[in-house]
């Protein structure tokens, strides 16, 4: 089997990258832009489009190199070189936070298995994994920001401060769960004298809004490298980063 984009059909593409052929297609144009072929070098074997498939599908379903290679008929070096290029520039697709300070933000961590062990602790979900704080626009679960990866045994606060608190601008709608207790431009569930929360109105209708949070991050972790990451370095905070740029784009080209 060779694996190429011009003999794929959409569904083929959405079934095996979850995206769509324009949605792909809307993709390597960006990419081309940021990353266009040229200068002196050693040649590609793949043609561009196939490169961003190979790193789309990758993410999409974690396969190792070698099944990847196998996949695009090709060696296991060129799929990592392949990798190492594009993913800084799919995660740079991201973008800055939108400037409209009337939109809501929800903000949540999420815990991700990662091999490397100089970036991972073992936490609650007694694998050793990393924290990794994502910032999403309630409106239409757009994600506005992600911090880089802290080792999983960190509270939520302490990586906040750290990652996205630093890179984040001020804004004035900023929710966060009763993890959150302690930052004040965080909204937080109100607590009583006895520092338990107060289950009324106002609280079941943040839990609805955070609801929104939780189901976005189930979202990108439809992408297995969310799940169970392999890459070492900076590959943690390459692939979550190039992930929510892709659930952007989704969301982008179907509005």
């Amino acid at each position: 089997m060779e694996l190429r984009l011009a003999t794929c059909r959409s569904a083929q593409l959405k079934a095996w990258a979850g995206l769509s052929g324009p949605q792909l297609h809307a993709l390597i144009t960006r990419l081309w832009r940021r990353r266009p072929d040229g200068g002196c070098g050693r040649p590609w074997s793949l043609a561009f489009g196939d490169r961003v498939l190979l790193v789309v599908l990758g993410y999409r379903t974690n396969l190792t190199m070698e099944q990847l290679a196998g996949l695009f008929a090709t060696t296991d070096s060129t799929v990592h070189r392949v990798t190492a290029d594009l993913a800084p520039h799919l995660a740079a697709l991201l973008g800055p936070p939108p400037a409209d300070r009337r939109e809501l933000w929800l903000v949540d961590g999420t815990l991700i298995p990662v091999h490397d062990q100089k970036k991972t602790k073992k936490s609650k979900n007694y694998r050793r994994s990393v924290n990794v704080q994502i910032v999403c626009r309630a409106r239409d679960r757009r994600i506005v920001a992600v911090g880089d990866a802290w080792p999983g045994n960190r509270n939520d606060v302490v990586v906040f401060r750290e990652t996205v608190g630093k890179t984040l601008p001020d804004h004035p709608r900023l929710s966060g769960d009763g993890g959150y207790q302690g930052i004040e431009r965080i909204r937080s569930p109100r607590r009583g004298p006895d520092r338990k929360i107060i289950k009324d109105r106002a609280y079941r209708r943040f839990r609805k809004r955070r609801a929104v949070a939780e189901h976005t991050i189930a979202r990108l972790k439809d992408h297995q490298v969310l799940r169970q990451c392999r890459r070492k370095g900076e590959g943690i905070n390459h692939a979550a980063a190039g992930v929510a740029a892709l659930h952007n784009l989704k969301l982008e080209i179907n509005s």
